[in-house]
């Protein structure tokens, strides 16, 4: 049982390389995504489409909007930098793309099979590792860590 422990103990001391790479590559997809939207017309029009059939309104606006927050605090979660604030408006991107088109993708009968395909979503994933990266933090190699260690030294 003491290598149980050794183990799992070796293991926490690698949790801030966990913390990165989901960092990372969240922070990614994010920027990619918004990229996408924001520089590639065809990409804008589609997020506009999306956003027309989904009843959103002003979807001019809200495409170049919700196209700038995933770029900008993709960008931001990928330096490690507001993390906070970064999980926060991406979370919200989150929860309004499940409530307005991935719920009505859903075609289970049962309230067990709308769970599964609900916890099935993409969408629901980021949401979970955006809510962990919220409280944990950004991690070991992140800007927020970097001024916060440096003010701490004054």
């Amino acid at each position: 049982m003491v290598w149980v422990r050794t183990v799992l103990g070796e293991l926490h001391a690698w949790e801030w390389l966990g913390i990165l790479i989901a960092r990372l590559a969240v922070g990614l997809l994010f920027l990619l995504s918004g990229r996408g939207k924001l520089f590639v017309p065809e990409r804008r029009e589609q997020m506009r489409q999306t956003l027309l059939k989904a009843r959103v309104p002003f979807p001019e606006f809200n495409a170049l909007f919700v196209s700038t927050v995933e770029f900008l605090f993709g960008l931001l979660l990928i330096a490690g930098a507001l993390t906070p604030l970064a999980c926060v408006m991406l979370s919200g991107v989150m929860i309004v793309a499940i409530a307005t088109t991935a719920l009505r993708n859903i075609k289970a009968t049962s309230p067990l099979g709308w769970l599964s395909e609900f916890l099935y979503l993409p969408e629901v994933l980021y949401l979970v590792i955006l809510f962990w990266l919220f409280l944990s933090g950004p991690g070991r190699f992140s800007v927020d860590r970097l001024i916060l260690s440096s003010a701490l030294h004054w």
